[in-house]
């Protein structure tokens, strides 16, 4: 198994569900603090397994040309490339602080190890500083401030110097970019156009996926160490759609889903949206769904 960082330890582009794209940065680098550690971004695992395996040169070695790369692979995501300042960005001369001029304590925390505190680590892969020293102010990117801070405003409230108004946008741009402001639309405008209602069906019901925190990917699903955490097979029910089939919370009913008879315990979910039910992604005993799938209640089980 491989070390691959988290969200805090390394940094990546994620797309919010309007279609912004943001892009995050490490918070520290783990390795200053205990040198043996070998976490790695999951870009650079895979591509050092890929170069390995396929004897090739080494082609991505910052997030820059990751960007690059996924840019040229998939138009439609071009924009991911300006949700961010790249490497390269400097104002004066200086990368940007990630921490405030008032922080301390960097010796202490690694005092365990030596009280003599070597240089920084060295970001290679973005705009920042893991220190105190470089640039910090109002002209700094938006989506490169780490932290809020002005003369005489050593407090939260110094966001209002970032700000066009109190409350209002950043002066140097908003974090992230919109990716499908211009992309091709259905007709009429899939941003405009409102769906119709859902109207329950007789004696049918849509299916909804159900995903969870444990046992819906793959990796969660397969490891040992999660097992006790994973959810056992079960088929969430409106409390509506409950009284109406007369059944009860944790009671067995067979389902009919695409030819096949599935026997689960039910779950009486006040969430669940009546004329649907919902069945968990990735859980032993229940088959994988789509979304756009009926099914219909044959029975209470035995």
């Amino acid at each position: 198994m491989l070390s691959a960082a988290s969200f805090a330890e390394g940094d990546g582009t994620v797309v919010s569900n309007e279609g912004r794209a943001q892009r995050f940065f490490q918070v520290y680098e783990a390795s200053y603090y205990k040198p043996e550690q070998q976490i790695k971004e999951g870009w650079r695992w895979l591509h050092a397994l890929h170069t390995g395996a396929t004897q090739s040169e080494i082609s991505w070695t910052q997030l820059d040309e990751v960007i690059d790369t996924v840019v040229a692979a998939y138009p439609v995501l071009a924009a991911i490339k300006n949700a961010a300042p790249d490497a390269s960005f400097r104002i004066k001369g200086l990368k940007m602080a990630r921490e405030p001029r008032r922080y301390s304590g960097r010796t202490a925390m690694r005092a365990n190890i030596s009280v003599h505190e070597p240089r920084q680590p060295q970001d290679t892969d973005s705009a920042l500083t893991f220190s105190m020293e470089g640039y910090v102010g109002t002209q700094n990117a938006g989506a490169l401030t780490a932290f809020a801070w002005a003369p005489g405003w050593n407090s939260p409230q110094a966001w209002n110097k970032f700000q066009d108004e109190v409350g209002g946008h950043l002066r140097s741009g908003d974090s992230g970019v919109r990716l499908f402001d211009d992309a091709p639309r259905h007709a009429g405008g899939y941003t405009k156009t409102i769906p119709e209602a859902f109207t329950p069906v007789a004696n049918k019901f849509l299916v909804q996926p159900i995903h969870h925190i444990f046992g819906s990917d793959e990796l969660s699903s397969r490891a040992p160490v999660m097992a006790e955490r994973l959810a056992t097979a079960y088929v969430s029910l409106s409390a509506a759609d409950a009284q109406r089939l007369r059944v009860a919370d944790q009671q067995t009913i067979v389902l009919g889903l695409n030819m096949k008879l599935l026997k689960l315990t039910v779950r009486i979910d006040e969430m669940q949206a009546e004329g649907t039910v919902g069945l968990p992604i990735g859980i032993d005993g229940v088959p994988v769904v789509q979304g756009n799938e009926w099914v219909t209640v044959v029975g209470e089980g035995a």
